[in-house]
């Protein structure tokens, strides 16, 4: 049996039983040991995959009572309403947290492997890569844990936030504990950057390069309301690659196109073609006649109720990866923010002319009117990438006081802006295992 599989059908099963930060792996896994193993092992689909639950939570779309009461995922179900135990009788969660932490594994496995591999002129560039590409890949699923699992940063708080474990070695028996939202931010950061420094700079939508560090590292700027450093990342990915695909021309976005590929799974809600998930009436409203994303991104029924259609050319999933789109939205929003509206309009009118038809380039007169079509855009132009739910917990830490609601049947469900419901609990297995401190919910 080759032993990247038994490697990879090792790690898959590590979901299973235990916490995933304290389970043991088998004694008959066979590790890799080569710069083409290592490779082989980041190439796994798994490393592709984005929790669905990033986009399960958010207003952009909502459910029919009838669909809702049918659904059988019971930690999906209560995510939807945001409820003070979204796990039931549940204890092992594999959406979210346990997958998560197995891409981080796989990435320790290639890093710690990497120290015994030898580096000469021949095999430098090869190292190099593949190195960067662990590093990105465990920034990456540290990005998305600490989404769903901690406190929007903030500048005074996040050296008191609780954020999550970051292991730093494929060792089992590391001792690991919830570390600040502070600690947690400046090793993403710390990974992003090295990472730079070893990428291929040509794109590769299969593969992390330098385009997709840079377009990464931007985001996650701009989380932590460092608008200069994640001005100057979105740039030097937009120096790299700045393709956009033009509406006008042609009707879909091909994921070998973008930067970096991922999707939400397992795809329960969240997908394309979905008839039992539909858009929200206020998001499908806000496009215009002229915006072509309308038909792009949305079938809609005679009585004008929209879903989502396929906008990326993956039939069922829903991209949730780094394109060339975000960066421009991400460089505006920061060029607004920093003041320098005329700057921010231009990037976004050069955007939205390949979004809408017999465009007319928009002209405002304060940072505020331009910050507040960036963030409209970037609502209507992200829809499903896994953003939305991020983008609400930083606009609520600004004092944004946003409110979500649902309405089933006669029942109305909210989640206000100060709720702990902005943070999804810890699988109870982690809790019994690790011992690490559970989110509180009420």
């Amino acid at each position: 049996m080759n032993k990247l599989f038994i490697i990879i059908c090792s790690l898959g099963l590590l979901s299973c039983g235990d916490g995933f930060l304290d389970v043991k792996p088998s004694s008959d896994t066979v590790v890799p040991t080569t710069l083409d193993d290592f490779q082989q092992l980041l190439d796994a689909s798994s490393l592709k995959w984005a929790p669905e639950l990033l986009d399960i939570q958010a207003d952009d779309y909502y459910l029919t009572n009838t669909y809702w009461q049918s659904m059988n995922n019971v930690v999906f179900k209560n995510a939807y309403v945001w409820a003070d135990d979204i796990y039931g009788t549940i204890e092992n969660e594999d959406y979210g947290w346990n997958r998560l932490y197995e891409q981080i594994f796989y990435a320790n496995v290639v890093l710690d492997g990497l120290n015994k591999v030898s580096v000469n002129t021949t095999n430098e560039e090869s190292f190099n890569h593949v190195k960067g590409s662990a590093l990105f890949v465990r920034a990456m699923s540290l990005h998305y844990l600490l989404q769903l699992y901690a406190p929007a940063y903030h500048p005074v708080n996040a050296v008191s936030d609780l954020g999550v474990p970051i292991p730093l070695s494929s060792d089992v028996n590391e001792k690991v504990k919830r570390e600040s939202v502070l600690v947690c931010y400046k090793r993403l950061i710390e990974d992003l950057r090295e990472s730079i420094t070893l990428l291929r700079e040509q794109v590769d939508f299969g593969r992390p390069s330098k385009v997709a560090a840079f377009a990464l590292l931007a985001r996650v700027y701009l989380m932590t309301e460092n608008y200069e450093s994640a001005l100057a990342a979105s740039k030097n990915s937009l120096l790299l690659y700045n393709d956009l695909t033009d509406f006008n021309l042609k009707k879909i976005r091909d994921y070998k196109e973008a930067i970096y590929f991922s999707y939400l799974t397992p795809g329960s809600l969240i997908q394309n073609y979905a008839s039992n998930t539909l858009i929200s009436e206020v998001l499908y409203n806000s496009y215009s006649v002229n915006d072509l994303r309308k038909k792009v991104y949305f079938n809609s029924s005679s009585l004008g109720i929209a879903t989502k259609k396929d906008n990326y050319g993956l039939a069922v999933y829903s991209f949730s990866g780094l394109d060339t789109d975000e960066q421009y939205l991400i460089k505006a929003e920061c060029e607004a923010r920093l003041s320098d509206k005329d700057e921010a309009m231009k990037t976004l009118n050069f955007l939205l002319k390949h979004m809408y038809s017999a465009y007319i380039d928009k002209v405002f007169s304060t940072k505020e009117e331009a910050l507040s079509l960036i963030l409209q855009e970037r609502r209507k132009q992200l829809i499903f990438r896994g953003v939305r739910w991020s983008d609400l917990k930083r606009y609520n830490r600004g004092g944004a006081n946003i409110t979500l609601t649902r309405t089933l049947g006669e029942k109305i469900y909210t989640l206000p802006p100060n709720s702990p419901k902005w943070l999804l609990p810890i699988p109870v297995n982690e809790i019994k295992s690790s011992g690490i401190q559970q989110n509180l919910r009420k």
